[in-house]
């Protein structure tokens, strides 16, 4: 994270509800008591949907597709669509507050592998999700809507 001013009030992040084979991928680390999804600060370079790839492939050793694609028909000769993500939200973050903007992937490649941050990585179905404490209320809900709304690109 070579380009990120950490000094900002605001930060702006992409997160991702990973899914593959009916399963969600939840990570633990240290920073935290719940499991949190893959996810981090998107830096001054990239759009979000590109350090929404990057902070899985990263922090799992995972390539993922996003399953949010642009809306072609918006496309103009200076207007480039991007993936709309599925939520947008502001969350406190020690001293700043995170803008997190949250998508939905499907694995394409690689092996789970955990970076340093993580000290453990599992794959939930919705049952675990929804009876683990160690879920937060945000992660529950959305996961639930996902699963809810689950099509053959999901859970392919």
């Amino acid at each position: 994270m070579e380009s990120y001013d950490f000094s900002r009030p605001i930060h702006y992040t992409a997160t991702v509800f990973v899914i593959h084979e009916n399963k969600l991928l939840l990570l633990k680390q240290d920073r935290s008591p719940f499991w949190l999804l893959p996810g981090g600060h998107i830096e001054d370079t990239e759009l979000p949907h590109e350090a929404a790839v990057r902070e899985v492939l990263e922090e799992t050793g995972l390539t993922v597709e996003l399953l949010q694609k642009p809306d072609e028909k918006a496309r103009t000769k200076i207007a480039t669509p991007l993936p709309v993500p599925i939520a947008v939200q502001l969350l406190p973050c020690r001293d700043k507050r995170d803008i997190a903007l949250y998508y939905t992937a499907k694995v394409i490649s690689g092996e789970l592998k955990i970076d340093a941050e993580s000290k453990q990585a599992k794959w939930f179905s919705l049952d675990e999700i929804l009876n683990t404490p160690e879920v937060g209320p945000n992660t529950k809900y959305h996961a639930t809507k996902i699963f809810a709304e689950s099509n053959s690109l999901f859970f392919s």
